[in-house]
């Protein structure tokens, strides 16, 4: 006898709480990684899920990532991939007791599922399968080919996961009519006046940049320093990039998110946002102390890291620290680090790129059939939401499929407002069991729309 809804839906929030228990940490030390419990998960899905094992080609990618290949009925129609990631953040240390229920326990409780990776990004990765499976039970056959995209190292930049999903599908020809992955989602805007969600719509993402700021200067003993020892030279150093930041700048992206949110705003932010050289001052201003609102408008530059010195009266010879930047579209690595140095201008100190270096993606195309069917499918689900572009400030392993994809978009209806933000990465990270289901039917609606 089939399952009602309730059951299918308990059902799928257990095959969550499980997959939540296997600790597939991501590490930027690929030795440091327990690939064990990756080949656990791996393991874990090939029982939760026959029918998907059964009808679809599985491929192990590297060394854990996981790329299934349902084939399409028209050999004419462009596929559809979905993408999420197998590996999660660790839990910060001495942080274990300040969660409620374990983090990697997978507990069901209070209308939650909590544990890291619920929606970072296993919750998003179970939904598909469960969407799929679903499916293939009631005996659907798409016509185009779909493409389940499954990371191992996201959390690390992705270049040993998607990367290499994605070169491989690129060696086989493949050109996907959409490709749907996370950073995107249902959110309140928490305006006064205007109480519909919005589904932020991710069309392109910032670049991502790492350099190591190093000061060198005479050692000695600190009975007799210089003006300047090798930390107050990087001090001042650091002291200018923050002074003197990136000029904020209302690009493409977020005139697009305006041009949708503006119609749909209370009549005093109509007036004010309509005028769109007031709007580029008002955004501008904004920006110099309104944290998330720079992040959209201006390349970033933070001190994450710092190091030198060895003893309290030995001057150090030399000082370093690490400044993360995130780059506008039409900024690149090369003309950030120039204007880095412009800034510091100091021969005394050096800028050495270190980690990533990756430059802003390419925009995806909004006129595209894929744009059409997504926003069809977010309409006929959650019709009081404003549908509306943005710019992702983060990364996420999307990135890589625009070698193959013009129509590469970021959303998973996960919803949230100011509380929720800080869940992804944090402490008690967990996901509504009802707001999980809708994940479910999003990612099945989905399928069916591109197959229409």
């Amino acid at each position: 006898m089939p399952l009602s809804r309730e059951g299918l839906i308990s059902r799928a929030t257990e095959h969550l709480s499980g997959a939540l228990r296997f600790k597939t940490i991501s590490n930027d030390d690929p030795g440091k990684v327990d690939l064990d419990e990756f080949k656990s998960f791996h393991a874990f899905l090939e029982k939760a899920y026959p029918l998907v094992h059964a009808g679809l080609e599985k491929e192990v990618v590297g060394e854990a990532s996981l790329l299934y290949t349902w084939r399409g009925a028209a050999d004419r129609a462009r596929p559809l991939l979905m993408a999420a990631h197998i590996d999660v953040v660790p839990v910060e240390p001495g942080t274990l007791d300040d969660w409620t229920h374990p983090p990697f326990d997978g507990v069901i409780a209070g209308g939650f599922i909590w544990g890291r990776g619920t929606l970072d990004c296993k919750g998003p990765l179970i939904a598909i399968l469960e969407a799929v499976e679903a499916l293939l039970h009631e005996g659907y056959e798409p016509d185009m080919t779909v493409f389940l995209a499954f990371g191992q190292d996201e959390e690390v930049g992705g270049r040993r996961g998607a990367a290499k999903i994605a070169e491989l599908l690129e060696s086989r020809g493949a050109n996907p009519e959409l490709v749907i992955d996370e950073g995107g989602a249902l959110v309140q805007l928490g305006v006064p006046g205007f109480r519909r969600p919005i589904a932020g719509v991710g069309i392109a993402e910032k670049g991502y940049l790492t350099v190591d700021v190093e000061a060198r200067a005479d050692g000695g003993h600190s009975s007799m320093p210089p003006r300047h020892t090798a930390i107050g030279l990087l001090a001042r150093a650091i002291t200018r990039l923050e002074r003197h930041q990136f000029p904020p700048g209302v690009g493409p992206i977020p005139a697009i998110t305006l041009a949708r949110l503006v119609p749909e705003l209370p009549l005093y932010l109509r007036v004010a946002l309509g005028n769109a050289r007031l709007t580029g001052i008002l955004m501008k201003a904004a920006s110099r102390w309104f944290a998330p609102l720079s992040a959209m408008v201006r390349t970033t530059t933070a001190a994450t890291m710092i190091r030198g010195g060895t003893k309290d009266n030995v001057l150090p010879q030399e000082a370093s620290a690490t400044v993360n930047l995130r780059l506008l579209p039409g900024e690149s690595c090369e003309s950030a680090m120039s204007r880095m140095r412009k800034v510091i201008k100091d021969r005394r100190v050096t800028l050495r790129i270190s980690g990533l270096a990756e430059n802003p993606t390419t925009t995806a195309n909004l006129d595209s059939p894929g744009f059409n069917i997504l926003e069809r499918t977010i309409g006929e689900l959650f019709p009081e939401a404003v549908v509306a572009p943005y710019l992702v400030i983060g990364m996420t392993d999307s990135r890589y499929y625009g070698r193959i994809s013009d129509s590469v978009f970021r959303f998973c209806p996960v919803r949230g407002g100011a509380e929720e933000q800080d869940l992804p990465h944090g402490t008690d990270e967990r996901v509504r069991c009802d707001n999980f289901a809708e994940m479910i039917e999003f990612y099945g609606r989905l399928v069916r729309n591109c197959g229409t």
